[in-house]
């Protein structure tokens, strides 16, 4: 198997993480993240805010109608006030015309509440889009800085890939899907080399099985560690 080639494509690997990691450590990126960040943070909180209003109306709709409806039933109880023949008529009357005023109240209050909960929410909404448009302006402010520094090390890249695809003719397609598993779930390097001395791995430094070492000591073929999912090969 054509392992040097394979660990010259894991240089030029590194090579492009490397080049990553300088973009996500820019000052501009870094700027244009932090405030794309608050931006989509203000607009989900907008929304959330958009929905407690929606509640809030539909509360003050529910609300209206049971008290149009108390003030109906307390209407209709006045208009049976001039009916009344006798003291135990009239107590009925009193108690309920007592309890129907009880519950106007109980719903005055809870309109009030609304009211108050929608007055602060006005007040949330003024500061809410001035946090938009403020963050808004600045990821606008650092998009081209940043698509630049972007443009800057996706050329550097596209020079290590080309490379890349050169050396990528020469690998066994077997080894190349086992390295491109490797990559997929272990951490870099995923292809590290076999400690004779210890029969160790030397990415994570477990001691492998007796069977997996004598593998790699008879063919100098490569194995998974157990223990890290690194491709393990023979030097």
């Amino acid at each position: 198997m054509n392992i040097e080639g394979m660990l010259r494509y894991q240089s030029l690997d590194r090579e492009i993480n490397k080049l990553n990691e300088e973009f996500k450590a820019h000052e501009v990126t870094k700027q244009y993240n932090k405030y794309m960040k608050l931006y989509r943070q203000t607009i989900e909180d907008g929304k959330r805010m958009s929905g407690a209003v929606g509640e809030h109306f539909v509360n003050i709709d529910r609300l209206t109608k049971q008290y149009e409806k108390l003030l109906a039933d307390i209407e209709e109880y006045y208009k049976g006030v001039d009916e009344i023949t006798d003291l135990k008529q009239a107590d009925y009357y009193e108690k309920q015309l007592l309890k129907l005023d009880a519950a106007l109240e109980s719903i005055e209050k809870e309109l009030d509440n609304v009211r108050k909960e929608l007055a602060k929410l006005d007040a949330d909404a003024k500061a809410f889009f001035a946090n938009a448009n403020s963050y808004y302006q600045a990821v606008k402010k650092f998009t081209p800085e940043m698509e630049k520094v972007k443009l800057g090390i996706q050329s550097k890249a596209r020079e290590v890939m080309l490379a890349q695809k050169e050396i990528e003719k020469t690998i066994e397609p077997e080894l190349f899907e086992k390295y491109k598993k490797a990559k997929e779930i272990a951490k870099f390097p995923p292809l590290v080399p076999f400690d004779e001395a210890t029969s160790s791995c030397m990415g994570c430094g477990l001691e492998l099985s007796k069977d997996i070492a004598a593998k790699l000591r008879q063919d100098g073929g490569l194995e998974f560690c157990p223990n890290c999912n690194r491709l393990v090969y023979k030097q």
